[in-house]
């Protein structure tokens, strides 16, 4: 489908419109497993506000996980075209979108909306909202976490909780960046939560530093056990590390 026919709104909602039926089939007809999950079932069933982070390329699953207070949930995503459908997705799932990210070294005259976005983003949360981000969205490289989870972890003292899926058979799309997984129907999963991450109010840049890396480890870690647990290819991370990105408060 060419770039231009993608960006017009109506092809946009039919693709969201189908892009739901899809998610609600398959999610339904999976036989799903969960693992360590005694942590998030306490913030359910308490109202806690948590920062959930989940890899780019395992986005479709999320609400599989997050399956009870979704009306609670902020996301934050790109301006892009991509971003755009996405943004009529989450309308379906009552989800609250804020759009923006960091911006792109390469064209440093075009406005990406990272440092507004993150605002409200805080400002949501405050509010009570849970949010979620992809820390290696939205261009990567794969499965690298940036600093946007961490720092938005110690500007508003929620924990960050890992999360991902996988199933026995999916479709990987290997051309794309994030190697993106779409579940096939009537297929084994696994769903896998990770131990919370606590970052201080006051967190150096040394300890926002080990909280990025302590962050990256485990979500390679439960990506790899949950791809394994189903007997699925392991996808692995991108060779590349993600750059240092200072302390600024803007996604990245």
């Amino acid at each position: 489908m060419s770039k231009k026919l993608m960006s017009r709104p109506w092809v946009q909602e039919i693709l969201a419109f189908l892009g739901v039926l899809y998610i609600e089939a398959v999610r339904y007809s999976i036989r799903w497993e969960v693992r360590n999950n005694e942590y998030i079932e306490n913030v359910l069933d308490n109202d806690t506000p948590i920062l959930g982070v989940v890899w780019h390329g395992r986005i479709l699953m999320a609400l599989q996980g997050w399956y009870r207070k979704r009306d609670r949930m902020v996301a934050l995503a790109s301006r892009s075209r991509e971003g755009d459908l996405g943004s009529r997705l989450a309308r379906w799932y009552n989800v609250v979108l804020v759009r923006g990210s960091s911006h792109n070294k390469s064209k440093p005259e075009k406005f990406k909306g990272g440092s507004v976005a993150y605002r409200e983003m805080m400002r949501l949360i405050g509010d009570g909202m849970s949010g979620v981000i992809t820390p290696d969205g939205p261009r990567g490289p794969r499965m690298r976490a940036g600093y946007g989870a961490v720092r938005m972890a110690r500007d508003t003292g929620v924990p960050i909780v890992p999360f991902t899926w996988s199933t026995r058979r999916k479709t990987v799309l290997t051309k794309s960046w994030d190697r993106h997984c779409l579940p096939h129907f009537f297929t084994k999963g696994v769903i896998i939560w990770g131990d919370p991450i606590h970052v201080a109010p006051d967190a150096s840049q040394e300890e926002l530093d080990a909280a990025r890396q302590l962050l990256e480890e485990r979500m390679i870690a439960i990506t790899r056990e949950a791809d394994e647990a189903v007997g699925a290819e392991v996808i692995e991370p991108d060779e590349e590390k993600r750059p240092r990105t200072g302390t600024e408060g803007a996604p990245a």
